[in-house]
């Protein structure tokens, strides 16, 4: 066995998991449409993670009070029998691969309640305090839901008991100032949660697993730090709880940068936590960590080094849910890597609609082998580009039997992508980028570097299809001195950093722009961004922005001007419009991130040279990676 101490089975209570793998909740936007019960689409999505080789199957939070509804998360109505049939089929579906089923339970109170008078909601408004009739209901909905549960053959539930959720803010000092009995230290501000646990264990009995996460620490100052994580684990331990899943942070722009790690922070950064709890030596139930773990080598590492007996994986199995099975194989080098981008999570900004950077199939699993079908024949393809989507075309058509040849201008494949060799907190998005270059070397793929090919160079080449991938342009607005010696674009600043001087000038504060930004300021240098808009980064995804502007503020030597539009690049200085008067900022040198333009023109030239043609990624609109991927790989399984 290549991985023997994740791999091996595992006993909790009177219950067999398979391994020490648990498949944590995410929440499927695109599989439910306000039904009360879990459709098809549902179904697969779960299925196919009992299917991966998961322990534990953790089906996303549904609302323990009934007719919840709040437009995002499911609707499931877990008291009505004829709705509880499609549950007990997803049971059933997830045990019929061997793994147990669980389900996320949420607890919401009513009427804008919060633990106490003041407490943050999750809208970030203040709520008032609870009363304890109001605990009382919820906690007897909560019984009766997980009763449900386990009369629908399902094995266990998960009490999301973290991140400063309403029920989660009664274990934390912070947001706790309730003076009943329900308040003050910590058997108070662990009572009623504890009252839950045993209220469902006394109704379910001890074959049915109860695991609870929650923060072991929410790094807020006056909130639960880790010695306190440690006395709310252990009352959770005595009053029943069979797996402590040891989560961190808080529901905040803050702290939620640690709740759901992307590489601002380094690789596994909150294994620490579970790890403190496991060598307290006051636990006796599995201890579980969670937070961006996806090769099975670092989860045997973790349980090895006794730093936690179980982990949790979400986003490594929406990237690629064959993670388990490539590993077991020893083809870890072909697990898709998560580039922690976040765009899963966000999936209700984007019409409600789950989807993937880097699996393209997200979203549409439940019909893909529907929709693919085999090629009909092996065609000649070129593919005229070599970043993300232009590899990962290149990928899928060679897979699919035919024979490609990828073109490419620079002298090595990655594209956009190739910035983030340089850049410390895009390590996520660099091992995507050295994976698309393995795939492609490993199929031994037809590859010409250095090679700008022009409609002349195909048009009697024989080729039956061609995808362009060709880019874009960096916008250059009519702005006095933008084309100067003393500017460059964003994107080719990136290795060239010395060259910059100390007091650098960014144009431009989107995405590009403000990692650029923060990037040359973690390296020493000065750097201010300049935008004409009132707000930074619009383009980003919520959840990364969010984590994009707290380390921003966190940086001392990186200034932002807002509202203030460019007026002239000067030799040595900027000069800007603010609220209607001129200044000037100095400048070493200026960065231009003001923006992209799809090469149309060049992508379009290859029309008419073939029997088939696709336009794929930043040459059909500048974007992010994940529509490239997806292009890339729509545009080859079509072929």
């Amino acid at each position: 066995m290549r991985f023997p101490h994740v791999m091996t089975p595992m006993r909790v209570g009177p219950q067999l998991f398979r391994n020490h793998i648990v498949c944590g909740p995410s929440n499927i936007h695109s599989a439910t449409h306000g039904e009360l019960w879990p459709i098809e689409e549902a179904m697969r999505y779960w299925e196919a993670r009992a299917r991966a080789g998961a322990a534990v199957v953790t089906v996303t939070g549904a609302s323990v009070t009934p007719g919840f509804d709040n437009g995002i998360h499911l609707s499931w109505d877990l008291y009505v029998k004829n709705h509880t049939k499609a549950i007990a089929e997803l049971a059933n579906r997830i045990h019929f691969y061997g793994a147990k089923a669980s389900m996320e339970l949420l607890g919401v109170f009513p009427e804008d309640y919060a633990v106490s008078d003041g407490a943050r909601l999750l809208s970030g408004m203040p709520g008032r305090q609870v009363p304890v009739s109001e605990m009382e209901r919820l906690k007897g909905y909560f019984v009766q839901a997980a009763a449900a549960l386990r009369d629908a053959d399902f094995d266990g539930v998960l009490l999301h008991f973290g991140h400063s959720m309403p029920v989660a803010q009664f274990l934390s000092p912070f947001t706790n100032k309730r003076t009943d009995e329900y308040g003050g230290d910590t058997d108070g501000r662990c009572r009623y949660c504890c009252e839950i646990i045993k209220a469902i264990r006394a109704e379910c009995g001890p074959g049915f697993f109860i695991e609870v996460r929650f923060s072991g620490t929410e790094f807020q100052e006056g909130g639960i730090d880790i010695p306190e994580g440690i006395r709310i684990g252990e009352r959770f331990q005595a009053a029943g709880a069979d797996l402590l899943q040891i989560s961190c942070g808080m529901h905040n722009p803050t702290w939620m940068t640690w709740t759901h790690p992307c590489s601002y922070l380094p690789p596994l950064p909150n294994v620490y936590i579970a790890e403190a709890f496991k060598k307290s030596g006051k636990f006796h139930v599995p201890i579980g960590t969670v937070g961006g773990i996806q090769q099975l080598s670092d989860a045997d590492a973790i349980i090895a080094d006794g730093k936690a007996d179980y982990v949790v994986i979400t986003r490594g199995f929406i990237a690629d849910i064959d993670l388990i099975k490539k590993a077991n194989e020893g083809r870890s080098d072909d697990v898709v890597p998560c580039i922690k981008c976040m765009r899963c999570h966000d999936s209700a900004i984007y019409g409600e609609h789950v989807q993937c950077s880097v699996n393209p199939t997200v979203g549409i699993g439940h019909v893909i082998d529907e929709m693919v079908r085999p090629a009909a024949r092996s065609k000649r393809v070129a593919v005229v580009g070599g970043g993300p989507g232009g590899m990962v075309a290149a990928i899928v058509a060679h897979d699919r039997g035919h024979s490609v040849t990828l073109f490419d201008d620079s002298d090595q494949l990655g594209g956009a992508l190739k910035f983030a060799d340089y850049v410390s907190f895009k390590y996520s998005l660099k091992n995507y980028k050295d994976f698309l270059v393995r795939q492609v070397a490993k199929r031994g793929i037809d590859t010409r570097l250095n090679t700008r090919v022009t409609p002349a160079d195909l048009k009697d080449a024989g080729y039956d299809a061609i995808i362009a991938a060709v880019g874009a342009d960096i916008v250059n607005p009519p702005i006095p001195g933008i084309t100067g010696s003393n500017v460059m674009t964003a994107v080719d600043s990136y290795g060239h950093e010395a060259a910059l001087g100390d007091n650098v000038v960014i144009l431009g504060g989107g995405q590009i722009g403000c990692e650029t930004a923060l990037h040359l300021a973690k390296s020493g240098q000065t750097v201010t961004i300049l935008e004409m808009r009132s707000e930074l980064a619009p383009d980003a995804s919520p959840t990364h922005r969010d984590e994009l502007l707290l380390e921003i503020s966190k940086t001392p030597n990186l200034r932002v001007l807002l509202d203030s539009k460019c007026l002239e690049v000067r030799d040595g200085s900027v000069l800007y419009e603010h609220m209607g008067a001129s200044k000037e900022v100095g400048a070493s040198f200026v960065l231009n991130a003001l923006g992209m333009k799809a090469r149309t023109a060049a992508a379009d030239s290859f029309i008419g040279l073939s029997d088939e043609f696709a336009e794929i990624g930043n040459c059909v609109k500048a974007r992010t990676v994940e529509f490239a991927v997806r292009e890339g790989y729509f545009a080859a399984v079509n072929l």
